[in-house]
């Protein structure tokens, strides 16, 4: 509620905006010498200020985290504890970016979202992956919603000066290594099976030329 009123504000400042650059600009284009030259131009900046006000409001989808679907029990209770875990730091995190006002900062968090939980989605779908996300679990999660909650703590504090600044800078920039690290993460689960299809495709593509169903090669038959 508390961020569709925000919206709506600043769709407001917008629409006003909007308004008064349409009546200027209408008036150096057609000089208003009578009263229905100032109800045309009223009609006109209200029309347009209708419309800028409906897709201002439709502008800032920053807040709007991606849906997500629900993961499934892998019956495995200790797997099953560990994803539960997660989903509830992300769920904190969550509100943390309800709260903060930054439209950067609750994009880089809402993609952090859907990468956390594609990895809680594979993790659920392949339990013996689950000790690979260790350290994801019990550092760099609960990191990240420690520095959302201390960006957060600042805004709502009012918090102001040089190094408050410097501070916001530096968990900005912190949020796009950890971005880059969860991608790294999520590639990290799928390593092996990466591996596995290109062994797979290597062995069938041998036994394919042995049968001479496919030629030996581009280079062989260049040659």
């Amino acid at each position: 509620m508390q961020q569709k009123n925000k919206n709506g504000s600043k769709a407001y400042v917008i629409a006003f905006l909007a308004m008064g650059i349409v009546v200027v600009l209408y008036s150096l284009i057609f000089k208003l010498y009578r009263w229905q030259h100032y109800l045309i131009a009223a009609g006109i900046a209200l029309l347009v200020g209708r419309i800028v006000f409906i897709m201002a409001q439709g502008l800032d989808t920053s807040k709007e985290a991606p849906v997500q679907q629900p993961i499934p029990k892998t019956g495995d209770a200790a797997v099953d504890s560990l994803v539960e875990k997660g989903q509830e730091m992300l769920a904190q995190i969550r509100q943390e970016n309800d709260l903060i006002p930054d439209a950067e900062l609750s994009a880089q968090m809402n993609q952090l979202d859907d990468v956390a939980n594609r990895i809680f989605h594979t993790v659920a779908e392949k339990p013996q992956k689950a000790p690979q996300i260790r350290r994801f679990m019990d550092y760099y999660l609960p990191t990240t919603l420690k520095m959302l909650s201390g960006y957060r703590k600042m805004d709502e504090r009012q918090v102001a000066g040089k190094e408050a600044q410097e501070t916001r800078t530096q968990i900005r920039q912190a949020m796009d290594t950890v971005l880059k690290a969860f991608d790294k993460q999520l590639n990290a689960l799928y390593q092996d099976d990466m591996l596995d299809l290109s062994t797979d495709i290597d062995v069938m593509e041998t036994m394919l030329r042995q049968d001479g169903l496919i030629d030996s090669g581009i280079q062989e038959k260049e040659k």
